[in-house]
């Protein structure tokens, strides 16, 4: 956030947003968030034809320089907006969906970066790592935790083996990290006296980066654990993900 003015995210039906000619015909704003910072608070509304819809909003405190984050997950009927990892609103679709063609951006901000994602996936979830898991690869995890969600795995397979397991347990509020080598479990770690960086209800993004000699695991851009290999990472060629998560994004780099 640069400013104490607002900022606009629009989902719209063609690139022609705002007027530069006196009578110009816009394009359908089909969502339209807006961050009036000034006010605390964000609107929410759809303009079709030149038409606003009824308007909602939530309060929302932004000052200069906070970063944030803000989502939008489309439904047939309906969008799920997400900010700051929390569901804040549920906004009925206008018109049909498959109108939106652009993302529109503008206002007092500078975009770190700006992601759409195209599917759903199946939980449980797995995947070859093309070329392995070498040294200085990234993997990347979007997801939703439910409501009455219990635990979820991320494992990393080196054929038979597991090299590692990533387990988040809800009732104890720990995250768990083991492997499986010769058919035999090694010591299980904790993540320590940090903060358990998973919330019902709420999104996250996980990071886990595969240094020389550990993999080190961020949740929101947040370190929060390490796990030295145990086997060497390059043997790494599969991950799977099981248990209580929507998954919204799974990429590797």
């Amino acid at each position: 956030v640069l400013g104490t003015d607002s900022f606009v995210v629009n989902l719209t039906s063609g690139p022609v947003v705002e007027a530069e000619e006196p009578g110009e015909v816009l394009d359908n704003r089909l969502l339209s968030i807006r961050c009036d910072i000034s006010k605390n608070k964000i609107c929410f509304n759809a303009c079709v034809d030149g038409e606003w819809g009824k308007e909602g909003a939530i309060k929302q405190r932004y000052k200069v320089n906070d970063e944030f984050d803000i989502r939008m997950r489309c439904f047939e009927d309906q969008f799920h907006i997400y900010v700051e990892h929390r569901l804040v609103a549920k906004f009925a679709h206008y018109v049909p969906m498959n109108n939106i063609s652009h993302v529109y951006v503008n206002g007092d901000v500078r975009l770190y970066g700006v992601s759409w994602e195209g599917k759903f996936y199946s939980v449980p979830y797995a995947a070859d790592i093309p070329g392995n898991f070498y040294v200085g690869r990234r993997l990347f995890v979007s997801g939703l935790v439910p409501k009455a969600a219990k635990q979820f795995m991320i494992d990393f397979h080196a054929g038979a083996e597991l090299a590692c397991r990533l387990r988040a347990v809800f009732p104890l509020k720990k995250v768990l990290r083991t492997s499986r080598l010769d058919d035999r479990w090694g010591p299980e770690e904790q993540v320590g006296d940090r903060e358990f960086p998973f919330k019902r209800k709420q999104t996250f993004d996980l990071l886990i980066h595969c240094g020389e000699k550990t993999f080190e695991m961020l949740v929101n851009d947040c370190l929060f654990a390490y796990f030295d290999h145990r086997i060497p990472s390059g043997q790494i060629n599969k991950i799977s993900i099981e248990g209580d998560i929507s998954l919204l994004g799974v990429h590797l780099k």
